[in-house]
């Protein structure tokens, strides 16, 4: 391994994309990271997706990296496997219903272990309510913000809390491991899932608990700024936002070549535009379709507006962005496994590419045994 964290050693206990994401940064930064599975494995290993190297893509890509142990934890010797190899660590990413690790490896006899607890709705709420990210999502409000106006709440494609929620425990795991430096102590870290949902509704909780006035759901348009949304092309959709004084004004000078829309009372400042936001719609929207996506990205890009296609994903992963940052890892530098990179970059201490998730065992005894004699 290589990275930054190089020489740290990790467990993961629990499953679940929160927990899995947690684990895999860890890893791509270079942390050796011991997933603890059950006899039947992990359930991501069963979620339907297309297969390859042995498990579904979508396993891969939360495992690359880690190795594997399977214990079966209703076995008390097997529990004692894991209480040993809990001491022998420097954090766990701790999933399990009942705080696995912290009944196995108390502070008494792992006083320098950081325990990062990931749970529905905390570490002090009942653990055997049945959860879901997006049940999450709606019960946050977070969903409630999602959609448009005159349509049903909508989730996200992906599971944004999840994913939110293995960051915060990383982040929150990496302050306490610099604060162990000082003191030697371990920490304990609370981590939901509820939570973070709740935290990445961003402003709009804090709006309504000044004004008490409930978010709107605005679609691809927003209640702060217009012109912005998604634009038809003549060959394609665009994504624009145009927000505040300046960049309209490079967008009426640079794009639209229509300056006498500056001296239009209708849309003369930010406020004044989202009021008369389909005055304004009814201008532009058959403007654009009068050229093919390209000229216009090509304008705004030239002009200083924001835009860009709204790409599938097969054509965001050719897409030059991605492909001049490194970002897509082909199966032969992936060990059989094509991969997308992790976005961090360091100076000094390049990350590895990104290897295959573990077939079910693979690495854990290895791991066990090695950790044992440190």
């Amino acid at each position: 391994m290589s990275g930054p964290l190089e020489g740290l050693r990790i467990i993961e206990i629990g499953e679940g994309p929160a927990v899995a994401h947690a684990g895999r940064n860890l890893a791509d930064m270079g942390a050796e990271v011991v997933k603890i599975e059950p006899p039947e494995g992990d359930g991501m290993r069963r979620w339907p997706s297309v297969e390859i190297e042995g498990a579904p893509a979508v396993f891969h890509a939360l495992n690359r990296g880690k190795a594997s142990l399977v214990l079966n934890l209703a076995d008390p010797a097997e529990r004692k496997t894991l209480a040993a190899l809990l001491k022998a660590a420097d954090g766990v990413i701790d999933g399990s219903p009942h705080g696995l690790a912290r009944a196995l490896a108390p502070e008494r006899d792992a006083p320098g272990l950081v325990v990062a607890r990931i749970t529905p709705y905390g570490d002090d709420v009942a653990t055997d309510v049945p959860a879901h990210d997006a049940t999450l999502q709606a019960e946050s409000g977070w969903m409630s913000t999602n959609g448009r106006g005159d349509e049903p709440a909508v989730r996200s494609g992906l599971p944004m809390p999840s994913q939110a929620a293995g960051a915060s425990a990383v982040q929150a795991m990496l302050a306490a491991l610099i604060a162990r430096e000082e003191d030697g102590e371990g920490e304990d870290i609370d981590v939901a899932l509820y939570d973070q949902a709740l935290i990445i509704s961003y402003h709009y909780a804090m709006q309504f608990m000044i004004n008490g006035n409930r978010p709107l759901r605005f679609g691809n348009g927003s209640p702060a700024a217009s012109p912005l949304g998604v634009f038809e092309a003549s060959d394609g959709q665009f994504q624009m936002t145009a927000a505040g004084d300046r960049v309209w004004k490079r967008l009426v000078e640079n794009v639209l070549e229509m300056p006498e829309l500056l001296e239009d009372p209708r849309f003369d400042g930010n406020s004044a535009r989202v009021v008369n936001v389909d005055d304004l719609m009814g201008i532009i929207v058959p403007l654009f379709k009068t050229q093919p996506r390209a000229h216009w990205i090509a304008k705004m890009q030239g002009g200083g507006v924001p835009g860009g296609p709204i790409r599938n994903l097969d054509e965001a992963v050719a897409a030059p962005e991605s492909v001049e940052r490194g970002l897509v890892v082909s199966a032969e530098q992936g060990g059989g496994v094509p991969s997308i990179r992790n976005p961090m970059r360091f100076r000094d201490t390049p990350l590895a590419d990104p290897k295959p998730g573990p077939m079910l065992g693979r690495g854990g005894p290895e791991t066990v045994a090695k950790w044992s004699q440190k």
